[in-house]
């Protein structure tokens, strides 16, 4: 096993988020901060989670607390063709932009040479989400969402990583 693996994650997660929202929204994310978590669950007005398997198992989950989704969810909308004013359409344009991200992270490890599928995206909104840390390594990374000028604060995206801890060898 690759004992680098968290790190590439990271550092992957770190450039294909801000460039996938770059291109898709002409919104600009910042890294804020990133590391290590030990939250035995979490809970966010948004949350969409996309599984992954292969090589690497885990999960992502992209949250949203409610003011960054009022002021990110119409940019999606119009990046995607659909009316942002249609509640019954909301999670579902999350959970397909949550999905895109996913892909573009899952392609760029591949091209690393690490063979990984991902599953359907789930929505998990206003769900309290358990997290086994027996079972998973936790890193989070949050991210500060500005408008294309730079000038306009759209608010914070929490990205949690859930990587499955590596067997430990039984003598």
């Amino acid at each position: 096993m690759d004992p680098l693996i968290d790190e590439k994650f990271i550092l992957t997660v770190s450039q294909v988020l801000p460039d996938h929202f770059y291109k898709t929204l002409l919104v600009f994310a910042e890294r804020e901060a990133y590391g290590p978590s030990k939250n035995e669950g979490l809970c966010f007005e948004n949350c969409t989670l996309v599984e992954f398997v292969g090589d690497i198992n885990g999960k992502l989950y992209l949250a949203l607390d409610g003011y960054t989704k009022l002021k990110l969810l119409p940019k999606i909308a119009k990046a995607f063709q659909i009316d942002p004013t249609s509640r019954a359409h909301s999670s579902s344009i999350m959970m397909e932009f949550a999905n895109q991200i996913a892909g573009n992270l899952i392609t760029e490890m591949r091209l690393g040479r690490y063979e990984i599928d991902i599953l359907p995206p789930e929505n998990l909104n206003h769900k309290l989400i358990p997290i086994s840390l027996e079972h998973f390594r936790q890193y989070i990374l949050i991210f500060n969402l500005k408008d294309r000028r730079g000038d306009e604060y759209m608010g914070r995206l929490y990205l949690i990583l859930l990587l499955e801890k590596f067997p430990t060898p039984q003598n």
